[in-house]
């Protein structure tokens, strides 16, 4: 788990959103992904993500998304290894010194 996942900020926030989630799915209402704008059927399993990654953990920044990737949606998951990945070859690359062409 991430620093920013530990954050006791995003651990409240978080488990507000997903009580929020959990109650519209009670009352039957529609929860729609805030990466692809498409409803998160009951059955699937969704995350709280952050809007904007760099955008801390406030309220304001969290909303349901799907957990993994879908026809629509490439997911929280797959999004955040795609993320991870990116800064791992960064880094790599500014240890050898290389310029990113």
């Amino acid at each position: 788990m991430s620093r920013k996942h530990q954050d006791p900020e995003y651990r409240k926030n978080a488990r507000i959103v997903r009580t929020q989630v959990a109650a519209a799915r009670r009352a039957g209402r529609e929860v729609a992904c805030w990466r692809c704008g498409y409803e998160i059927d009951a059955e699937q399993a969704f995350d709280v993500g952050h809007i904007d990654p760099a955008g801390g953990s406030a309220r304001s920044n969290l909303a349901p998304e799907h957990r993994y990737k879908t026809g629509r949606c490439q997911g929280n998951r797959a999004a955040g290894g795609r993320m991870g990945a990116a800064r791992q070859q960064a880094r790599a690359i500014a240890s050898k010194g290389l310029l990113r062409w």
